[in-house]
């Protein structure tokens, strides 16, 4: 097989602690950046029209990224928070990024 055919596997997180002792457990999220881009698999429906949720689900992925910033050293929490905040409202300014995709069921196991 030539050199440009072959791929790693790509690399996948642990599902989190306490999810396999839930009661309920529910994916509602998995994000990837493949070759530069962002892609992205969620739980669409997983609020109904309770929309809301996904800004307090944001905000909470948030402070979990300021929290790894400061443990792994590269800066403050509040300092990370305010990154994060910025990056998030420059995103929100620009143009719609290009979305492609289709509604599929969830995978069972």
């Amino acid at each position: 097989m030539s050199k440009d055919k072959i791929k790693d596997d790509p690399i996948e997180l642990d599902i989190p602690d306490g999810v396999g002792e839930a009661d309920q457990a529910v994916e509602m999220l998995r994000a990837w950046i493949g070759d530069g881009a962002l892609m992205l698999s969620l739980n669409a429906d997983g609020f109904g029209d309770r929309i809301m949720d996904w800004g307090r689900i944001l905000g909470e992925i948030a402070h979990h990224v300021a929290r790894a910033a400061k443990l792994n050293g590269h800066m403050s929490e509040h300092e990370a928070l305010q990154a994060v905040r910025e990056g998030f409202d420059a995103a929100m300014r620009s143009a719609q990024p290009t979305m492609s995709g289709k509604v599929r069921g969830r995978v069972s196991h």
